[in-house]
């Protein structure tokens, strides 16, 4: 059973996003945001990093995943959206 994380900081987001963490769905309810992605051992280290502020990414990629992110949730029709894993957030 594959493992989710669930969280609501969309630049946190962005920046598992520029790692390559899988970002496979996202709910909208009552304006928030709830981003939930494939969860692996590294996962929580990456999150780690970015809270103490030792996390480094290119500042192009990390600009590209914000963008990338707000089309996400700003092109949803619906409350929910699953992904099939076609889209470009993959962890490589």
């Amino acid at each position: 059973m594959q493992k989710t994380y669930s969280n609501r900081d969309f630049y946190l987001s962005a920046y598992l996003i520029t790692l390559g963490y899988r970002l496979t769905s996202h709910q909208r309810m009552e304006g928030l945001t709830t981003f939930n992605f494939s969860s692996d051992e590294t996962l929580q280290n990456a999150i780690d990093n970015y809270y103490s502020m030792k996390a480094s990414v290119c500042p192009l990629a990390y600009s590209s995943a914000i963008r990338s992110l707000k089309t996400v949730i700003h092109s949803s029709n619906s409350n929910s959206n699953n992904y099939n894993g076609k889209e470009t957030f993959k962890r490589g």
